[in-house]
């Protein structure tokens, strides 16, 4: 019987060596997480779920190439985000513009005077937790993303660069361009 408490990476090795169980249990690890990102981009669940089953057997087929010194979510993430990207492309249900860095590229935080952050408590307080996200709902679907990874995952600025293949300043930018924009919508100032 496999334990639980054993690292993606120990699972990993042990589903190579035969253990079916360690496959089961990495996908019952990070279902949730792979899901909720393609829900994230599709907006339907119906093709959150088909595209999470592909990303699974994406993973499957390429985790012999996995690189166990990095963090199996972040990898699977990563696959996530292109697979569902990919969808979109296919459906041209999503400009591909939505998904660009725009002016978001050549931002520097450290210039940034008052930046009016929203505040951390609003993502705490189950009862703004609805309102919230709605108002999420009304970002682009790249600042989705990063609110997401950020608030949901927990993932850091580093990591949510590598899954969206964007360097950590424009991660940071987004990410605050983000909140801002949340900040205007609770607030009631938001002009879509």
């Amino acid at each position: 019987m496999l334990q639980m408490e054993k690292s993606d990476a120990e699972l990993v090795v042990a589903y190579l060596e035969g253990n079916e169980e360690a496959l089961k249990i990495l996908v019952e690890r990070h279902l949730k997480s792979v899901y909720n990102l393609a829900y994230r981009f599709l907006q339907t669940s119906h093709d959150a779920e088909d595209i999470t089953q592909e990303v699974f057997l994406k993973a499957w087929k390429n985790l012999k190439k996995y690189d166990r010194n990095k963090n199996l979510k972040t990898w699977l993430l990563h696959i996530t985000k292109n697979t569902s990207i990919d969808f979109l492309r296919k459906k041209r249900l999503v400009p591909l513009s939505a998904f660009d860095n725009d002016d978001g590229e050549n931002f520097v935080i450290e210039n940034l005077k008052d930046p009016l952050p929203l505040q951390t408590e609003l993502f705490e307080k189950s009862e703004n937790q609805k309102m919230l996200a709605e108002a999420v709902l009304k970002l682009p679907p790249n600042y989705q993303a990063v609110i997401f990874l950020r608030y949901t995952e927990g993932l850091t600025f580093d990591e949510i660069g590598q899954i969206l293949e964007k360097p950590m300043d424009t991660v940071k930018s987004q990410h605050l361009r983000a909140l801002n924009q949340l900040k205007k919508i609770l607030d009631g100032d938001f002009q879509l």
